[in-house]
């Protein structure tokens, strides 16, 4: 009954055109009734009268056909939220920690307070360059566990926050920005790759003000203020430390520890000197 534009149409459109098509065939095999009780041939008023009684139905079968084809609609629409849920989960996460300095959907950015949308597309790409397909596939995979772990335990109650406040998803996110930090161990080198790779992935602004927005320096440090914020949270506090270097080694937490000198002394204005001074 599907033909070659089932994969373009998506599985929702898909099941209500074969509804469609169902009820079409069952309005052909009363127009074929009706015809035989006519003598095999019906006018256009005998058409529209059989058409009518049968938009009219309301005896036991026509109602189980529209419950059953309502409930499959439901079914469909309740896999395609949970595809959608398990889609991106590792995107999802390390967009979190700065995702209070984007505005909600179709809002333009507030220039030197936030962070636009179209950054995600170039964060993304280079977070994935730093990572590496393998390394990748590995944190895709981890989120995507979890997320089905979670799902599975919540239900039709199922929201993006459980995931957020799981314990396990801050681990994640830990492992994935202790390892990305030994790419920064040249922090000027870094930050003009990551802003060329950010702009040039940059869709193109919906109205003037996006079109005027722009990431340069500033917004760089924006974002990996926000990013690391509650890495080096934990990192400044002894107990937190403790954790950071049992899971991660020394120096994975001297290398911390440089970046967050770092971004902190390019992020002040440097003073001006008096020659001679």
């Amino acid at each position: 009954m599907l033909d070659d534009d089932g994969d373009e149409l998506g599985p929702g459109p898909i099941r209500v055109k074969s509804i469609a098509q169902i009820l079409l065939e069952r309005v052909a095999d009363q127009l074929v009734t009706e015809a035989g009780r006519q003598g095999g041939v019906l006018d256009g008023q005998q058409i529209r009268d059989a058409i009518d009684g049968f938009k009219t139905r309301s005896d036991k079968d026509a109602m189980e056909f529209y419950r059953a084809g309502w409930n499959e609609c439901l079914a469909v629409i309740d896999e395609v939220r949970r595809e959608s849920g398990r889609r991106m989960p590792f995107e999802r996460l390390m967009v979190k920690p700065f995702a209070h300095l984007l505005p909600t959907a179709h809002h333009p950015v507030t220039s030197g307070q936030g962070l636009s949308r179209r950054i995600l597309p170039g964060f993304l790409s280079a977070l994935q360059q730093m990572l590496g397909p393998v390394l990748l596939e590995q944190y895709q995979t981890r989120c995507r566990e979890l997320v089905r772990i979670i799902q599975t335990a919540r239900g039709s109650d199922f929201d993006w926050e459980d995931v957020y406040t799981d314990p396990t998803s801050q681990i994640i996110v830990n492992d994935v920005l202790v390892h990305v930090s030994r790419h920064f161990s040249d922090l000027s080198r870094r930050r003009l790759w990551m802003i060329d790779v950010i702009v040039s992935n940059m869709p193109l602004g919906e109205d003037e003000v996006e079109r005027a927005w722009s990431f340069r320096e500033a917004e760089f440090h924006m974002l990996m203020e926000a990013l690391f914020r509650p890495l080096r949270n934990q990192l400044a506090s002894p107990e937190g430390e403790q954790r950071i270097r049992e899971r991660y080694g020394t120096l994975a937490c001297e290398l911390l520890g440089d970046l967050f000198r770092d971004l902190s002394a390019s992020a002040k204005p440097i003073p001006l000197r008096r020659i001679g001074a």
